[in-house]
């Protein structure tokens, strides 16, 4: 146990979450991997909303966020598109988050720096602050919708053949990177046409 660390305790519950799933992320199974008690584990975490918090804060450090730019469009675009690639690669890890409701300040920067890009666009500060809500919500249920569409089970052929409407989008092979790329862009600029009007 003298080697126990925060840093070893966030490798075997990173591994762990990867492999099998945020449904398998306890104290006690992370305590297994390191063969030691899970009480051990409390001397260096308060407990499994902490130990999540620092998961889910290495899945977002893995790549940093974007260069800022001058165009505050483009930049609101990279960081929606970083945001899609760390759920795509960590999904498991974005279940958890969101599971546990976990919050760190680390994930409050990918807020701030939302928010600092859209007082770039010239709206009011509270026309930019309803925007980085409206955007960062319409585009997080994007990111969590097509993890389902992934790695969730689709309804069956049965099913399907009763409601030929819904039969096409669910048996469609859309280029997924090209329609979130056109509905994010739809979004902020909507947004910022609608607000830029009142």
């Amino acid at each position: 146990m003298a080697d126990l660390s925060v840093e070893r305790i966030t490798d075997e519950a990173f591994a762990l979450v990867n492999e099998k799933g945020a449904d398998a992320f306890t104290l006690r199974a992370v305590a297994q991997r390191l063969n030691v008690t899970p009480m051990a584990l409390y001397h260096h975490v308060k407990d499994k909303a902490e130990l999540a918090g620092i998961v889910a804060d290495r899945a977002i450090t893995t790549s940093p966020m974007p260069e800022l730019t001058d165009d505050w469009r483009e930049d609101l675009y990279q960081m929606a598109m970083w945001v899609r690639n760390s759920a795509n690669r960590f999904p498991q890890i974005t279940h958890l988050r969101r599971s546990l409701r976990v919050w760190t300040p680390t994930m409050m920067g990918v807020t701030e720096r939302w928010l600092e890009i859209w007082m770039k666009s010239g709206l009011s500060e509270d026309d930019c602050v309803q925007a980085s809500i409206m955007s960062s919500l319409a585009i997080n249920g994007l990111v969590n919708e097509e993890l389902m569409l992934k790695n969730g089970r689709l309804p069956d052929d049965e099913v399907l053949e009763k409601v030929p409407a819904a039969k096409r989008v669910f048996k469609s092979k859309p280029d997924l990177q090209d329609m979130f790329q056109q509905t994010v862009r739809t979004i902020i600029d909507g947004l910022y046409n609608r607000l830029s009007a009142n």
